[in-house]
């Protein structure tokens, strides 16, 4: 079966899509993280059955030095829950323009360069950032987002810098850009749903402003996001463009049959420098399937009577079907990787994003947990996640202390007892010979 992405796949796709802010800006400002259909800014309570994505925020975006094509900058990030999250990344976007509601996606680049903030916490960061040499000169707007490790994009913060290129720059229409399979198409970005054996294709108008140029489609597929593994990457045919002329570019995709969500990343290259802007696709294969979109923990210390509480958001087939239910296996280790404990939840395969709550009890101190996520259906393997949550707080630090006390103590205790008993041994074995000696004589 194969058919147009529906409202409720698109709500699955959400946290795995790259937000377009053409789609998005009549209803976005910068810095705040969507939800779909609405804006949710504030925090909300977890234990409602609502998906909301981790409240991170960027702020303090600085430029500080613009040489040749580098851009050097710093910001802050701020973590307004009360729960860390995991493997937080940043992505640099480059927009051409200045006006929020027609910014046209030049480049994007992906770090990956993991960090953890503590609940309300905040974490400076650095970073360089080389941007294409051929773009047009003019008004940009460089974008810091934060993208947790699983493809979530969270909060950013927008600077309008002015930026000198080479002027050979290919305009893509990002806005007539379509997803094609068969009779069937869809919006770059909401995509289609299709059969692991149909073709999929998509279709671009690029104009170009210059002199003529021969350029080489270069294509990157990822599964689901740019900061995920990348399935296949390769060049397509070169394609030449006559001085102003403009053309509708249609780019053959390799049939994946892994059911997943897949975004293709289409650039345009003239002797290996890129000589245009991005156009991303998506299509979904359709299957059963299922993903741990992310785990966030209450601390980073437990002492012993406490619970560790985490929330761990899934989501079922990215087509949006219904898988039935799965499980969510949850071992929860210590720093020497000594299991504590593991627990089994049941879950929805559905084609919503559902949280679960779970809250695991500990029989003794522990600071810093290891804990291991799998989500399964019928003994296979759907999608694994694991986080060891660093120590941050200052009573997490002093209990590491303790702990550490403690066994240093309960070592000291047991060479104490050894020695003990050595001695003893030897007395004994003293006073044996010795009887034994006397009885010879």
């Amino acid at each position: 079966m194969k058919n147009k992405i529906s409202i409720a796949s698109f709500l699955v796709a959400y946290c795995l899509t790259i937000i377009s802010p053409s789609t998005l800006a009549v209803s976005l400002k910068p810095g705040i993280m969507p939800t779909i259909p609405a804006i949710i800014p504030q925090v909300v309570d977890i234990s409602k059955a609502n998906f909301l994505a981790p409240n991170f925020h960027v702020s303090n975006l600085n430029i500080n030095e613009i040489s040749g094509s580098e851009i050097k900058g710093n910001f802050t990030t701020t973590n307004q829950e009360n729960y860390y999250t995991a493997d937080l990344n940043y992505e640099m976007k480059l927009f051409k323009g200045t006006d929020f509601q027609s910014l046209k996606l030049i480049d994007l680049v992906a770090i990956s360069d993991p960090f953890f903030i503590q609940p309300n916490g905040e974490v400076a960061k650095s970073f360089v950032y080389n941007y294409p040499q051929n773009i047009v000169s003019g008004d940009y707007t460089l974008r810091i987002q934060i993208i947790t490790g699983r493809g979530m994009e969270l909060g950013w913060q927008d600077k309008v810098i002015l930026l000198k290129g080479n002027n050979k720059f290919l305009d893509i229409d990002f806005l007539t850009a379509k997803v094609l399979s068969g009779t069937i198409s869809g919006t770059p970005l909401e995509g289609i749903n299709v059969a692991s054996t149909d073709d999929v294709s998509g279709s671009l108008k690029v104009q170009n402003t210059g002199k003529a140029i021969t350029v080489v489609p270069q294509i990157k597929i990822y599964k689901r996001q740019i900061n995920m593994p990348v399935v296949k990457e390769y060049n397509d045919s070169a394609i030449t463009f006559a001085k102003g002329e403009t053309k509708t570019v249609t780019l053959k995709m390799p049939k994946l049959d892994i059911p997943e969500s897949y975004l293709a990343e289409v650039k345009f290259f003239e002797n290996n420098q890129q000589v245009s802007g991005l156009q991303y696709f998506r299509w979904v294969v359709e299957g059963d399937s299922g993903k741990i979109i992310y785990i966030k923990a209450d601390k980073d210390f437990y002492k012993a009577g406490d619970a560790i509480n985490l929330t761990i958001q899934t989501v079922g087939p990215a087509d949006g079907s219904n898988a039935g239910t799965g499980q969510l296996q949850v071992i929860v280790s210590d720093k020497n990787k000594k299991q504590i404990a593991k627990i089994l939840k049941d879950v929805s395969l559905t084609g919503g994003l559902l949280p679960s709550i779970i809250s695991i009890p500990v029989k003794y101190d522990l600071v810093s947990p290891i804990i291991d996520v799998k989500l399964t259906k019928a003994g296979k393997i759907l999608d694994e996640q694991n986080i060891n949550l660093p120590v941050f707080s200052s009573t997490a630090i002093q209990l590491e202390k303790q702990i550490l006390q403690k066994k240093s103590s309960n070592i000291n205790y047991l060479i104490y007892v050894f020695a003990i008993l050595v001695i003893v041994a030897i007395i004994l074995i003293f006073i044996f010979y010795k009887l034994k000696f006397r009885k010879i004589k």
